[in-house]
């Protein structure tokens, strides 16, 4: 049900900060297919956004994390052939490695630590790319356009 959905997917991702680098996941799956994001995944009926960030963190690259606050909130909507084949509302954590060894899993073909000064030179996801320069810059807010 997450293409030509009948109501907004709610995502949950995870900002994981260390060393002035940010972990980076290489999609294996659309939307986005083989660009880089952060790592996070979809909420599950009954399941709360803390619980849900952690399950899909550790599933994608076999990290444990403690999650903090909000660092932002954005959306996906992709049309195609004027219907909407996704539209995702991201709700997007920082967090902190707390155990386990870096292994891409699940749907990430890849997942490595990029200095925040390299992002841009990955074929990354817009709202990563935003979110990098909001962080560079110290920039308080939480919606990202």
């Amino acid at each position: 049900m997450r293409e030509y959905p009948t109501q907004p997917v709610v995502g949950v991702g995870a900002v994981i900060i260390k060393d002035g680098k940010i972990l980076l996941v290489k999609r294996g799956n659309e939307p986005n297919k083989y660009m880089w994001s952060i790592p996070g995944g979809i909420v599950k009926v009954g399941e709360s956004l803390i619980e849900a960030l952690k399950r899909e963190v550790e599933e994608e690259v076999g990290l444990k994390v403690d999650v903090g606050d909000v660092a932002c909130v954005s959306e996906e909507i992709i049309e195609e052939n004027g219907k909407i084949r996704f539209h995702y509302v991201i709700i997007d954590f920082f967090a902190n490695v707390v155990g386990g060894n870096l292994k891409p899993n699940s749907d990430a073909l890849d997942a490595k630590w990029v200095p925040l000064n390299e992002v841009d030179s990955l074929d990354v996801v817009d709202f990563v790319k935003k979110l990098v320069e909001k962080i560079k810059r110290e920039e308080k807010g939480v919606y990202l356009k």
